[in-house]
């Protein structure tokens, strides 16, 4: 009940995150960055799991993954500010001392906060700054040390279940969802602390063969310009006073290089910000590299490759300095437009930049966030419709209801093609993907079934669906905190099979969902005695027909995917879990159809069935992925088992109500049910009942516990 209750929270804090204002008590002023120089910031394009993006886009997930937004919101001395999150990645970088005083780290759980020592704040919607928890003798210590212990605990194989109960733990849970969120936000304010800072040591203090420096740091650029110099000093006999001055600096600028990222490190956190010098290699170049290779992994370049290598990264390295230390002076603007146009230019040259700007407008747009809000608007205004039925205003708010069904539909489908254009391959590849895909396929299906039926039930269907399935992407979108237009894995990298056998399985899932949700309409219908029979009729033709639809294209995709199988893996059939889970739908629907034809199954059964097909689909569309077993286990979402026993237990219930209704509206059964004269005709009526509400309890257990 405490898991429940805990996600109910979570989502309602989502629900209205958008009007949301969080005090800033550590900031007394708050000055904002020149909207031109945010502009530049933000599409300067920046190289991050394979593919090439603009910083905006990379600073939103940043931020998403500490702050569960795509923007920052608070209070500085009564007014509100909004700060993007291009402009709050801008603070970590150049503004560090001001970003650490921002209120970003989200922590809901009292309980958490005070485990490392921290007065939690007097409402659970308040953010932490950096500074607050910092500033708190121990408690980043408290925090490292916790979590460090429960790292091992869940690696070690031999206390596997100790690991997934400390794992379970709602305190345990949160402290590690804290490390991490600190530890994105150390490494993004640290990134560029060696050109802010510079070396820990004066040159020119330690030894009169260098020049001294300004505030008795040299700068790094300095300091690599002369590091054959530095070494030749070392190696002399009395080298070891000049050795002894500079090696805390050394293992200091060690650790500064490791922040702003080096080649051979994989990390999304570092910045890989500039083209590589050599136009056949693909893989940018992170800021630490630069350093790396002009300092501790010189010898790996020949004398002449040092010349070259060195003409070409050190203005970049002093280009950084001069940001990072004239933050406030007029010429920053310009220092950042140079960099930005020298990094654009060379990505052009090389044919990589062409998506950046298309990639801006998408995130601009954010057509999936404008399709959300017209599908709820459609759905008010439909269920005002209901209360006049026939009259001319209803009509009037009918064709609005349509319009703004319409327009929400356009915008989803133009967002699944702009991502499809930046991705160059159909629009369908990751489990992200399947949520806007599957839910205009379904909407368009119900546009379609409104067209020719003209009842309002397809219409009411599809702006529910368009509701639920945005919502949906956004909570995904949220949880993961990924960037969703993602590099697909190498076996997935087939646009002729990705445009064939996995839009024609996701064509049949939607299908299947959405004939399990007209069902809905039908089973509560008869359980509460409302509506006529023509209307009745009315939805089990829709569930007939969506179900045809549906095994058409599931058998199709799972035909061609068994092709796919064989090219790819040389098998036909594995019976795989995503493939076993195809292969349910089409044996559901392929029992529906048949059963209902061998009159085993009428009009209510028809609709309970595809309830229970509804059901094999979530398992096959999510489950699967949770098994992480197979070939296709390339989907694992943590934290969504209980949201998915939920799913189940809430259908199950619809179909224990359903069964329930072969008695309630049967006068015939119901007699012999209360006499207990249960004929062979009441045993499966009986049987499948209580099957149903047994599950229903099983499941409501199994979410309770996950």
């Amino acid at each position: 009940m405490n898991s429940l209750i805990k996600s109910l929270r979570v989502n309602l804090l989502f629900a209205f995150a958008a009007t949301l204002t969080f005090s800033a008590a550590g900031i007394e002023s708050y000055q904002k960055w020149d909207p031109k120089i945010v502009e530049t910031f933000e599409a300067m394009p920046v190289q991050e799991e394979g593919r090439l993006k603009p910083m905006q886009t990379v600073a939103r997930y940043k931020l998403m993954r500490i702050n569960n937004s795509k923007r920052l919101r608070f209070e500085v001395g009564g007014e509100k500010v909004k700060v993007s999150a291009a402009e709050w990645l801008m603070d970590c970088l150049f503004r560090p001392e001001v970003a650490k005083k921002l209120p970003i780290f989200k922590v809901n759980n009292p309980d958490v906060i005070e485990a490392i020592g921290v007065t939690p704040h007097n409402s659970p919607r308040e953010r932490y700054s950096y500074e607050e928890i910092s500033s708190v003798p121990d408690a980043m210590k408290r925090l490292s040390e916790r979590t460090g212990e429960l790292g091992k605990i869940m690696e070690d194989s031999d206390k596997e279940e100790e690991g997934k109960e400390a794992r379970r733990d709602p305190v345990n849970a949160g402290l590690l969802s804290l490390k991490s969120a600190v530890n994105e936000f150390e490494w993004s304010v640290n990134a560029f602390n060696f050109a802010r800072d510079g070396i820990a040591v004066d040159l020119g203090e330690a030894s009169e063969d260098f020049k001294k420096a300004e505030g008795g740091r040299s700068k790094v650029s300095y300091f690599l310009s002369e590091f054959d110099k530095i070494i030749e000093i070392a190696r002399k006999p009395d080298g070891q006073e000049f050795v002894a001055k500079i090696s805390a600096a050394f293992n200091i600028l060690e650790r500064d290089v490791a922040t702003a990222g080096v080649k051979d490190r994989v990390s999304m956190i570092s910045l890989a910000m500039f083209p590589p010098i050599s136009d056949d290699d693909e893989e940018w170049i992170k800021p630490g590299y630069l350093i790396e290779q002009l300092s501790f992994r010189k010898n790996e370049l020949s004398t002449e490759e040092q010349k070259t290598f060195a003409q070409w990264a050190l203005p970049k390295i002093k280009a950084l300095e001069g940001l990072t230390r004239n933050v406030g002076s007029p010429s920053f603007g310009v220092d950042l437009k140079a960099l930005s146009d020298g990094i654009v230019k060379k990505a052009k040259e090389r044919g990589e930049y062409k998506n950046i700007e298309l990639e801006l407008l998408n995130n601009r747009l954010g057509l999936f966030h404008w399709a959300l809000p017209f599908y709820i608007m459609a759905f008010i205004l439909l269920a005002v419709t209901w209360l006049g039925p026939g009259s001319n205003v209803s009509r009037v708010l009918t064709h609005g209801v349509v319009v703004m069904t319409v327009f929400a539909t356009i915008a989803l489908i133009a967002g699944i093609c702009l991502r499809s254009i930046l991705l160059g391959r159909p629009p369908i590849s990751t489990l992200y993907e399947t949520i806007p895909f599957i839910t205009a396929s379904a909407v368009i299906l119900c546009l379609i079934i409104e067209f020719f039926d003209r009842k309002g039930i397809a219409l009411a269907c599809s702006a529910m669906i368009g509701i639920i399935g945005l919502f949906l992407a956004m909570r995904f979108e949220i949880k993961e905190a990924q960037d969703t237009l993602k590099v697909l894995e190498a076996v997935l990298r087939s646009n002729f099979w990705l445009g064939t056998h996995v839009i024609c399985i996701n064509i049949g899932y939607s299908a299947a969902i959405l004939g399990g949700v007209i069902a809905h309409l039908f089973i509560f219908s008869c359980f509460l005695n409302v509506g006529s029979k023509d209307y009745r009729k009315s939805v089990t033709r829709m569930v007939y027909g969506v179900t045809c639809f549906g095994l058409l294209f599931a058998l199709v995709g799972t035909v061609l995917g068994g092709v796919w199988a064989n090219d790819s893996w040389g098998r036909f059939w594995g019976w795989d879990p995503k493939e076993n889970g195809a292969l349910m739908i089409c044996i559901g629907a392929i029992i529906l159809l048949h059963a209902r034809m061998g009159g085993y199954i009428k009009e209510l059964g028809i609709n309970v069935m595809a309830v229970l097909i509804l059901m094999i689909t979530v398992f096959s569309w999510w489950h699967v992925n949770q098994l992480e077993t197979g070939l296709h286990s390339y989907g694992f979402t943590s934290g969504i088992m209980f949201w998915l026993f939920i799913v189940y237990a809430i259908e199950c219930a619809v179909m224990t109500i359903g069964i329930s209704c072969s008695f309630l509206r049967f006068p015939e059964r119901k007699a012999r049910l209360a006499g207990h004269r249960l004929g062979l005709a009441d045993v499966f009526p009986v049987s499948f009942f209580l099957l149903a509400f047994c599950f229903t309890i099983i499941f409501v257990k199994l979410a309770l516990r996950a």
